[in-house]
C-alpha cells in the first residue's frame, strides 16, 4: 500500500496564546542585565500551550515552562483542587526548558476559566499510531532549501535505513508547511512524511550569540525546540522502532558502517548520544548558496578545534520514563546520558544552513594546506548516490 493510500493524519494544534494587550505575559527567567538587544523581541512571552492532546488516560497541555503564569491557571475552573496532595487529577512538570500539565480526563474538550482569560480547547488525538514501528528522522526546520531536506532524507534512508520522518517547521515565510509536506511526500511516497506547523517563537540564544557586553548569557530563554522534541515524543512517537534527533545539516557515519538506528535499537539502554565535527563552507566545486548541496562540501578545517555539541538516537519506551526530558543535545534524567559514543560521529556541514548564526556560505578553497579531505563522508556520498559530477 502506498502512503498517499494511508491518508496520513493532518495534524492540528490546540494552542493558546495570552491576549497581547492583557495584563499577564510569561516572565523571563534571564535578568534584564543580561539580555541583549534582541532579546525582548525574540522571547516567547504570550505562548501559554503550544497543543493540548490525548496520551493515553490523560490529557497533555503543553507549552513553555509557564514560570509566573502557573500558579493563575491553576486557579481556573479547570485545574482548581486538581494538585491536591491525595489522589491529584494532575501533575506539573516543569523542567529542562519543559511546561507540561498531565491531566486524568477522558474529556474531548476543557474549558478554562480563570485570571488568565477563558479558553475552550479541543482535545486533539494521539497520533502514534502513525510512525508505529518506524525509524524517524526528527527535526526542527526554517526556510531551510528543499533540495537540501531532500538530500538530508535520501542519506539517511540509504546510509541509516530511515523510512519515515516528522519535521516541524519553524513558521517558514519561503513557503507553507503545507507545501513543503507536499513536496517530501510526492519524492518519498513509501514513507510516512508529516511536516507539523510550529508557529512560535523560537526564543533567545544564549553563550555568544546572546552575548551582553562581552558576556556570555545562559541558554535558559530557547523554548521552542525542546517543545518539538517533547510534543513529538508523545503525540507522535511513542510506538516507533527508534528516533534520531538531528538537524538538515547534520549527517551521521558510524566507523563500522553500522546504522545509527539499528545500534540504538540492540543497545542496552536503548539510546545512543554522539558528538560531532565541523565541515567547511570551502570546496573545490564551483557552487554558491543558491545551488549548492550537502555533497559539495566534504573538508575539514585544520584551524577549527571546537567540537559540536552532541545529538542523540533514542528507542522511545516505558525505560525511558515521562520525568526524562528530549532536549536538543541530551536526554535529561535518563540512564547513559552522559555517555557519549566513539563509534559514531556526525558532520557538521557549515554551508547547509539559513545562516541564522553567521556567515557560512559557500567559498572557493584557500589555503589548501588549511583543509583535509573527509574520505568517510566522501565515501558516503558515493554510496548513498549524493556525490555529484562537476556539471550536475
Amino acid at each position: 500500500m502506498s502512503v498517499r493510500a494511508m491518508a496520513l493524519p493532518e495534524p492540528v494544534l490546540s494552542s493558546v496564546t495570552l491576549d497581547p494587550a492583557g495584563v499577564w505575559r510569561r516572565e523571563s527567567p534571564r535578568p534584564a542585565a543580561l539580555r541583549n538587544a534582541s532579546y525582548e523581541a525574540r522571547f516567547d512571552w504570550l505562548t501559554l500551550f503550544y497543543d493540548v492532546y490525548r496520551v493515553d488516560r490523560h490529557v497533555v497541555m503543553q507549552g513553555p515552562p509557564l514560570l509566573n503564569l502557573f500558579e493563575p491557571l491553576r486557579a481556573s475552573t479547570l485545574l482548581r483542587g486538581a494538585f491536591r496532595p491525595v489522589f491529584p487529577r494532575a501533575h506539573h512538570v516543569s523542567r529542562n526548558k519543559r511546561g507540561e500539565i498531565w491531566l486524568r480526563s477522558n474529556a474531548e474538550k476543557l474549558h478554562i476559566d480563570g485570571p488568565l482569560g477563558t479558553f475552550t480547547l479541543t482535545v486533539q488525538p494521539n497520533l502514534s499510531d502513525t510512525f508505529a514501528g518506524r525509524r524517524v528522522l526528527l527535526t526542527l526546520s526554517r526556510n531551510n532549501a528543499p533540495r537540501w531536506i531532500k538530500d538530508w532524507i535520501r542519506f539517511y534512508a540509504a546510509e541509516h535505513g530511515a523510512d519515515a520522518v516528522l519535521l516541524y517547521d519553524n513558521a517558514s515565510d519561503v513557503y507553507s508547511a503545507q507545501e513543503l509536506q507536499e513536496q517530501l511526500r510526492t519524492a518519498f511516497p513509501a514513507m510516512p512524511i508529516i511536516v507539523v506547523s510550529w508557529p512560535f517563537p523560537y526564543g533567545p540564544q544564549g553563550g555568544a550569540a546572546g552575548a551582553v557586553d562581552g558576556v556570555e548569557a545562559p541558554w535558559d530563554s530557547d523554548f521552542c525546540q525542546t517543545g518539538t522534541l517533547q510534543h513529538a515524543r508523545f503525540r507522535f512517537l511513542l510506538k516507533a522502532r527508534s528516533v534520531l534527533n538531528v538537524d538538515i545539516d547534520e549527517l551521521v557515519l558510524s566507523d563500522q558502517g553500522r546504522s545509527i538506528f539499528a545500534a540504538t535499537e540492540t543497545s542496552r539502554a536503548g539510546f545512543i548520544k554522539f558528538p560531532g565535527r565541523w565541515i567547511s563552507a570551502a570546496t573545490t566545486a564551483p557552487r554558491d548558496a543558491a545551488t549548492c548541496r550537502h555533497a559539495d562540501f566534504v573538508l575539514s578545517d585544520r584551524t577549527v578545534s571546537a567540537a559540536c555539541p552532541p545529538k542523540w538516537c533514542i528507542v522511545p519506551s516505558l525505560r525511558h520514563a515521562r520525568r526524562h526530558s528530549w532536549s536538543v543535545h541530551n536526554v535529561f534524567n535518563a540512564p547513559h546520558n552522559r555517555t557519549v559514543s566513539s563509534e559514531f560521529t556526525f558532520r557538521h556541514m557549515k554551508p547547509i544552513s539559513d545562516s541564522w548564526k553567521e556567515d557560512r556560505a559557500p567559498h572557493p578553497v584557500q589555503e589548501a594546506a588549511r583543509f583535509v579531505r573527509d574520505e568517510a563522508l566522501a565515501a558516503a556520498f558515493a554510496r548513498t548516490g549524493l556525490a555529484r559530477s562537476g556539471g550536475d
